[in-house]
């Protein structure tokens, strides 16, 4: 499985985890990503994964991800 440390620009807070899923609300067009099934980021105006992807790398950076043995 991998690791994640994932950084919140804006604030310095540091998110450890497993596991990240991108889910899309299309009714709504809002887009939330979780780590670890925690809601770590939310965004309206999404359309497509992708486009919730790119926001939110805007705003986190991935500074550690690795396999475990």
């Amino acid at each position: 499985m991998a690791a994640y440390q994932i950084i919140n620009e804006d604030t310095g807070t540091e998110f450890l985890g497993e596991e990240i899923e991108y889910f899309i609300e299309d009714t709504n067009d809002i887009g939330e990503v979780y780590l670890d099934g925690n809601l770590l980021y939310q965004s309206t105006s999404i359309y497509h994964e992708n486009d919730l992807i790119k926001k939110f790398y805007e705003s986190f950076s991935i500074t550690q991800e690795s396999a475990n043995a």
